[in-house]
């Protein structure tokens, strides 16, 4: 929201040009002390808006629970979309969880799969190295490395020698 400064000046030029009696100011806005004078004097009411109400933040009893998934306890199951590579994978943060986002592990052995997103994925790579292509585009990430792969991108993930990596998506439900 824009705060204005109202001067004597702009209150002389309501009352001579738009022949107004009545100024409207903003929550916000400042009013100089020769300005509330002359607004006096000249029969100018001036009016200010109450300030909007901040909004209240989410009580937690509406929110979903935290959920915490501890890596070493994810069971991969398989994954096969016509690859080349054993690829696993688990999905631990769904829409079912109240999220918009989603998030899970997927493993592959050494090989690559072809596949689109109809979703944004960003792709934390734990283990070995994980290689994106997209047309002439290649990246490689290497653990601690951190990957985005915007919506509509038709990729190849590959693995010259396995990885495990951590994804999140969104919107969540990227099936």
């Amino acid at each position: 929201m824009t705060r204005q400064l109202f001067t004597a000046s702009d209150i002389r030029r309501l009352a001579h040009d738009h022949k107004s009696t009545l100024l409207v100011l903003g929550a916000d806005d400042l009013v100089t002390p020769e300005a509330q004078d002359l607004a006096r004097e000249l029969g100018i009411r001036l009016h200010r808006e109450e300030a909007a109400a901040p909004a209240k933040p989410a009580s937690p009893a509406a929110l979903p629970p935290l959920k915490v998934v501890h890596g070493s306890d994810v069971v991969l199951e398989s994954f096969t979309p016509g690859a080349s590579a054993n690829t696993r994978l688990r999905d631990v943060i769904t829409s079912g969880n109240g999220s918009p986002m989603g998030a899970g592990y997927m493993s592959l052995e050494r090989g690559e799969f072809p596949w689109t997103l109809n979703y944004d994925e960003v792709d934390i790579v734990l283990e070995g190295e994980l290689v994106i292509t997209r047309g002439g585009e290649r990246v490689r990430g290497r653990p601690g490395d951190c990957i985005f792969i915007p919506k509509g991108s038709s990729i190849t993930f590959g693995a010259p020698n396995g990885v495990r990596f951590f994804y999140v998506t969104f919107p969540a439900d990227w099936a």
